[in-house]
């Protein structure tokens, strides 16, 4: 199916999956960021309990695009051009986004249980983490150099 058949009568469907996108973890990162102590953001941010349920939701996203047709064909040549193409499909770059978002949380909820482990709590670090991912493994990684720990 051409994209711009997509996007021209999916457009309200796309915008509103993009956002549902966005902010289906703020929940978490919230939780992380400011409720740190409780016993709830404890039990929740869990990477291998958190994650997986997301995975599900990418899943589900995956499942009805296959089923709509609506997925661009694979990338028969690896190439930089084929690959640009590729994520140029609206609904391969939303099960992009969606598996970044699952990325940024799982390094997230990581670095959270982490910080707990060892007795702190890493906000800045969560708020950099939450919007531009693995860069906020530069701050946390100084932040435990200057405490003298160690990441096991």
């Amino acid at each position: 199916m051409p994209i711009w058949i997509i996007e021209y009568f999916a457009a309200d469907d796309l915008n509103a999956l993009f956002v549902f996108i966005a902010v289906m973890t703020v929940p978490i990162w919230v939780g992380m960021i400011f409720f740190a102590k409780s016993k709830w953001t404890r039990r929740i941010a869990q990477p291998f309990l958190i994650t997986p349920f997301y995975c599900g939701l990418l899943l589900l996203l995956l499942w009805k695009a296959y089923d709509a047709s609506i997925l661009p064909d694979p990338i028969v040549n690896a190439t930089y051009e084929s690959a640009r193409d590729f994520s140029d499909h609206p609904i391969a770059f939303l099960i992009l986004f969606c598996n970044y978002q699952i990325l940024n949380l799982f390094l997230g909820t990581m670095m959270f249980q982490h910080a707990n482990k060892q007795g702190f709590h890493a906000p800045i670090e969560l708020c950099i983490c939450c919007l531009l991912g693995a860069f906020a493994l530069v701050p946390y990684a100084v932040r435990l150099l200057v405490r003298g720990e160690r990441l096991s």
